[in-house]
C-alpha cells in the first residue's frame, strides 16, 4: 500500500491544455498568479516536450447552483492575484468533490 503526505495548504486542481484530457497537479492556495503560470509552464513542457509556447491565459471553471439545482459552470479570467485568491476561497466553499479545473491558451 503506497501512503502519500498531501500538504493542507495545497488544492489539487485539474488543468485543461488545448481542450485535452485534464493532467492534475497541486497547487499552493497561497500561489501568486506568476507562479502559478510558470508552474504551469514547467507541466506543459514535461508533457510536450517539444512545445516552447508560454501560458499566457488561464481560466477558471466557476461553479454555480442554477435554480433547477443543477451546476453549471462560467469561466474567470485569473488576472491577478486577487482574483486567483478568490478562486481558492470560493473552491473552498462550495466544492471539495473534484479538482479545480482550470483552461490554459498558450501564447
Amino acid at each position: 500500500m503506497n501512503i502519500y503526505v498531501v500538504n493542507v495548504n495545497t488544492k489539487l486542481a485539474a488543468m485543461y491544455y488545448n481542450v485535452e484530457k485534464p493532467n492534475l497537479f497541486r497547487v499552493h492556495v497561497d500561489v501568486t498568479l506568476s507562479n502559478m503560470n510558470d508552474q504551469l509552464d514547467q507541466i506543459n513542457s514535461r508533457l510536450n516536450h517539444r512545445d516552447t509556447r508560454r501560458i499566457n491565459n488561464v481560466q477558471y471553471r466557476h461553479p454555480s447552483v442554477d435554480s433547477d439545482g443543477r451546476v453549471r459552470c462560467t469561466l474567470m479570467k485569473l488576472q491577478n492575484n486577487e482574483i486567483a485568491r478568490t478562486m481558492f476561497s470560493i473552491y473552498g466553499q462550495c466544492s471539495s468533490r473534484g479538482p479545480i479545473e482550470l483552461d490554459a491558451s498558450f501564447v
